[in-house]
């Protein structure tokens, strides 16, 4: 995993459940990117559940993290 993106993740698990998910949808992000990283950062979720309660396969929803991260840490001085 990108280094950006462990740093990320890093800051997430300081935060509180409710004030992660509340920047992680502070960033510019589709939707389901945002539902994907909140459900596995803040929610603890495997990505096999996530893709289970969403409806769709495993690699969507690695790509779509893998996305929505790669657009915080754009965002990100």
């Amino acid at each position: 995993m990108n280094s950006q993106h462990r740093t990320i993740r890093a800051i997430l698990s300081t935060m509180g459940p409710i004030r992660a998910e509340n920047y992680i949808r502070a960033f510019d992000l589709q939707e389901d990117e945002a539902l994907y990283i909140i459900a596995r950062e803040v929610r603890k979720e495997s990505i096999q559940q996530i893709s289970a309660t969403y409806n769709v396969s495993q690699e969507t929803v690695k790509r779509r993290r893998k996305s929505g991260f790669s657009k915080i840490a754009e965002q990100i001085p």
